[in-house]
C-alpha cells in the first residue's frame, strides 16, 4: 500500500523502525498506536472521485461500532459539503469511498474521516483533486518473466492537464494482486517524472505464477486519471536447491529473483502478497510463519517446486542457526553485489546478497546488510521477528520489527533419492575379514577405509520398505563354484538391520562370473544412514583359494524402496491350474505356465517373462479344509519349478538345497515359495509350478481346490 501515515488524533506513540543484529537488544521505544487518519489521492473521472485514505487500527472494534469515508467540498473545508461513507479493507486499514455527481473541471477539497460510536469523528490531512475527461491508456503487458514484465501506457492529455492548471504531471503504473486494489493503490506504484507519449517500465521483483493487475496513471497534485486495469500473469520457475549437507537443501536464489545475485522482494513479516508496505505492526504475521498460510515459499510452492514432492517453506531460526555453524562464511561480491557466501563442508556454496530492509515505500542499507527473515517471531518481544543479519563483519541471528521488508530465502527437504549413485573406484573388496568370505564394501564406519572415502553419498541412503543392490563379478576362472551371498546391513541406530544366513529369499546363489542381485525388507522401520553397508559371499574365498585376486566386483545399482508393481508378473489367473502332477496321484500342482501339461497353449503367455536373481510367489489357496479323508496328514511341503525354454537356469524343487525357498501347506491359506536362480537371466518359461506333494491323494474331492497367484515378484527384473 503506497502511502505515508501522518500523525492523526488517534495516534499516541510511534514504534521506531529498528533492526538489530543483537538478540539482547532491547533498548528501542515500543507503544501502542491506537489509530492514525491519512488522507491519500482520489482518481479521477469528469464526473466521479474514488478517495483513497487510511485508518489505523480498528482491529478491536466491531464493524458496527465505527463509520469511514471521506468529506468533499468545493471550499477549502471539507467539512463544509458533504460526507460520503466508504468501506474499510481490515487487512491493510485502507479506506476508499466513491464520489458521484461531480462537475466537470471543478477543484474539490477532500479529507477521509472516521466516526467512532457515532459520536468522535476525526479526520486525515485535506487535499484536493479536479475533475477531468482526460485519459490515459494502459499497454497490454510484454516481456513477462517469473519475476518481472514490462507495462506501459499511453499518455495524451496534455492540454487538458494546461487547460486544468497543472503545473507538473507524474506518469507512471500501478500494480496489485486485484483489480480494486489498483485503484486503492495498495501494491507497487512505479513512478515517472516525465514521460513521452508512450512510456513503459519494467515491474520486477515480482513472485512467480502469481496474476498482477496494473494500470498506467498520470497525476496532477493528488487527482490521479487511471487506465483501463489490465492483467498479467508471471510464469513458473522452478528454484534451485543446493546441498550443503544440512538437514534441508538451500534455495540458490531469493525469492522474488531469478539469479543469485538479484535482490528479489522485501516482505513484511508474514505478506504473502509482498505488497504491502504499511509500518503498522498490526497488518502482519503475529505467529510462527513457516509451513503456515503466511509462508510465502509455501505459498508459491506450485509455482516454484515443478514435480517436486517436497514443498518450499521458510527457514525457522533453527535451520539459520545450522546454516551458520554448518558453514563459513565470507563477505564478498557476485556480479558486482555486495553479500556473503557461505561455503560448506561438502564445498557447496550458495550467495546471499546484502538486500537492506524496506521501510514503507523506502528501500535501505542496501549493499551494506542484509535482513532475512526466519519463520519465528522474536518470544520476548512480539512486535519482531527474528532475523539472519549480517555485513562486513559477519553473520549472526537477529531480530527486526515485524513490519519492515526484509528479503526470503527458502528451503526444502532433499527429494527421496530411489537409486543412489555410486564411485566403484572407492569399492572395497576381498577376504576382508579373513572368514572365507568375499566382502564387497559399499560403507562401514569400522571398516577397511569406506568411512572416510565412501563411494556413496551416506546422507542420501534412507529407505522405507525395501532396498535392492545389483552388482557383477568377473574374474572368477573356477568351476564348481556354488556359494550364496547377501547383504551386511545395519543403519545409523543399528535398527533396522540385516545379517544375512545366506539362505533365505534376500539372498543369491554365485556359480560363477555374472550379475546378482541381493536385497532386503525393512519390516515396515524406515532405514536411515548406514553403519554397515557390505555383500558378503560366504565361502567364495576357501573356492577359490589364491584365485581370489582376480576377482573383480563393480556395484551395478542401489534401489531403494522398488514398488512391487515394478518387480512384479502379472499372472492371469483364469488360466492357473490345480492338477495332479505328472498324473500319479499323489502330488497336487499348482500349473502356471507347462509346455508339456494341462496349460500348454493356454496358460499364462510367458513371453515377457525376464529376470535375474529370486523369483519369490505368494498364492491364496481355498478348498483343502474340510475336504480331507479321515487320516490326512494335514501338512504338505510345497516348492517352486521352473526352467526356461534352455532348460538352464531352472530350479527342481528343495531336495538338494536343504529346503530353501520351500513351505508347508497346513490348509486354507496364504503361502510363500521361492527360488534363487543363479544369477543368471531367465527368460521365458518351459515349466513354471508349484509343488504341493502328497495333498492330491488326501483330497476328497480336488476339484474344490481353488488357487489364486497374489504376486510374483521378480527384484531385479530387467
Amino acid at each position: 500500500m503506497k502511502t505515508k501515515y501522518l500523525a492523526g488524533a488517534f495516534l499516541l506513540s510511534l514504534v521506531l523502525a529498528t533492526t538489530s543484529c543483537s538478540d539482547d537488544d532491547y533498548s528501542y521505544a515500543t507503544g501502542d498506536i491506537i489509530s492514525a487518519v491519512t488522507t491519500g489521492d482520489a482518481v479521477v473521472t469528469a464526473t466521479t472521485a474514488v478517495t483513497e485514505g487510511t485508518v489505523l487500527d480498528l482491529s478491536a472494534y466491531s464493524a458496527s461500532s465505527y463509520e469511514v469515508g471521506v468529506y468533499y467540498s468545493t471550499t477549502s473545508d471539507p467539512t463544509a459539503g458533504k460526507k460520503q461513507t466508504g468501506s474499510l479493507d481490515a487487512a491493510t486499514g485502507a479506506v476508499t469511498a466513491t464520489i458521484t455527481g461531480l462537475t466537470k473541471g471543478q477543484t474539490y477539497y477532500y479529507a477521509t474521516y472516521v466516526t467512532l460510536q457515532g459520536k468522535v469523528t476525526k479526520f486525515g490531512d485535506t487535499k484536493n483533486f479536479t475533475t477531468t475527461d482526460a485519459r490515459i491508456a494502459t499497454a497490454d503487458a510484454t516481456s513477462i518473466t517469473s519475476v518481472s514484465a514490462v507495462l506501459g501506457g499511453v499518455a495524451d492529455a496534455s492540454a487538458e492537464l494546461i487547460n486544468a492548471g497543472a503545473t507538473s504531471v507524474e506518469y507512471g503504473i500501478r500494480v496489485s494482486s486485484s483489480q480494486d486494489g489498483v485503484v486503492a493503490n495498495e501494491g507497487d506504484e512505479y513512478v515517472l517524472t516525465s514521460a513521452e507519449k508512450y512510456y513503459s517500465v519494467t515491474a520486477d521483483r515480482l513472485l512467480p505464477g502469481r496474476t498482477y493487475y496494473y494500470a498506467s496513471y498520470f497525476k496532477m497534485g493528488s487527482s490521479v486519471v487511471l487506465g483501463d486495469v489490465k492483467s498479467f500473469t508471471t510464469q513458473t520457475k522452478e528454484m534451485e536447491y543446493v546441498d550443503l549437507g544440512l538437514s534441508v537443501l538451500w534455495a540458490k536464489y531469493n525469492i522474488g529473483a531469478e539469479h543469485e545475485s538479484q535482490m528479489g522482494r522485501l516482505f513484511g513479516f508474514g505478506d504473502v502478497t509482498g505488497l504491502l508496505t504499511s509500518d503498522f505492526n498490526g497488518h502482519y504475521a503475529t505467529e510462527d510463519i513457516s509451513q503456515t498460510a503466511n509462508d510465502v515459499a509455501s505459498a508459491l510452492s506450485a509455482s516454484i517446486d515443478g514435480e517436486a514432492t517436497k514443498v518450499s517453506y521458510l527457514p525457522t531460526q533453527a535451520l539459520y542457526e545450522e546454516l551458520l555453524n554448518g558453514t563459513t562464511q565470507e563477505w564478498t561480491e557476485v556480479e558486482g553485489v555486495k553479500g556473503v557466501k557461505f561455503t560448506a563442508k561438502n564445498g557447496n556454496s550458495i550467495f546471499f546478497p546484502a538486500a537492506g530492509y524496506r521501510k514503507g515505500g523506502n528501500v535501505n542499507e542496501a549493499s551494506v546488510q542484509g535482513l532475512y527473515w526466519t519463520g519465528n517471531v522474536n518470544t520476548i518481544n512480539g512486535d519482531y521477528a527474528k532475523t539472519l543479519c549480517f555485513d562486513s563483519n559477519g553473520a549472526t541471528i537477529g531480530n527486526s520489527e515485524r513490519h519492515l521488508g526484509l528479503a526470503l530465502r527458502s528451503v526444502r527437504e532433499a527429494e527421496p533419492v530411489f537409486e543412489l549413485e555410486v564411485d566403484n573406484s572407492k569399492i572395497i573388496y576381498g577376504d576382508i575379514e579373513n572368514n572365507g568370505r568375499l566382502r564387497i564394501e559399499i560403507f562401514n564406519l569400522y571398516g577397511a577405509g569406506t568411512a572416510n572415502n565412501p563411494p556413496i553419498n551416506v546422507q542420501q541412503l534412507k529407505f522405507s520398505k525395501n532396498m535392492i543392490v545389483t552388482f557383477t563379478l568377473s574374474g572368477i576362472e573356477a568351476e564348481g563354484v556354488d556359494c550364496y551371498g547377501g547383504l551386511e546391513y545395519a543403519d545409523e541406530s543399528w535398527d533396522p538391520s540385516l545379517w544375512s544366513g545366506f539362505n533365505s529369499k534376500y539372498d543369491c546363489h554365485v556359480t560363477g562370473n555374472g550379475t546378482y542381485t541381493v536385497w532386503m525388507e525393512t519390516g515396515g522401520n524406515t532405514a536411515e544412514g548406514a553403519s554397515v553397508f557390505t555383500i558378503d559371499i560366504d565361502g567364495l574365498h576357501t573356492a577359490l583359494g589364491d584365485g581370489i585376486d582376480n576377482v573383480k566386483a563393480e556395484i551395478n545399482s542401489i534401489k531403494f524402496d522398488v514398488d512391487d508393481s515394478q518387480m512384479q508378473y502379472y499372472v492371469d489367473n483364469s488360466k492357473v491350474l490345480f492338477n495332479n502332477k505328472d498324473g500319479n496321484g499323489t502330488d497336487g500342482r499348482i500349473e502356471i505356465f507347462n509346455e508339456y501339461g494341462d496349460t500348454k497353449g493356454a496358460g499364462v503367455d510367458v513371453s515377457d517373462l525376464s529376470f535375474s536373481g529370486y523369483q519369490i510367489i505368494t498364492y491364496t489357496i481355498t478348498g483343502i479344509d474340510g475336504n480331507l479323508i479321515d487320516g490326512a496328514s494335514k501338512s504338505y511341503k510345497t516348492e517352486l519349478s521352473y526352467a526356461t525354454p534352455a532348460w538352464w537356469p531352472s530350479w527342481w524343487g528343495t531336495e538338494t538345497h536343504d529346503g530353501l525357498g520351500s513351505s508347508v501347506v497346513t490348509g486354507d491359506g496364504t503361502y510363500t515359495v521361492f527360488a534363487p536362480l543363479d544369477g543368471n537371466a531367465c527368460t521365458g518359461a518351459v515349466v513354471w509350478t508349484i509343488e504341493i506333494y502328497d495333498l492330491w491323494k488326501e483330497l476328497v474331492d480336488p476339484t474344490r481346490v481353488k488357487v489364486n497367484i497374489d504376486s510374483v515378484i521378480i527384484p531385479g527384473k530387467k
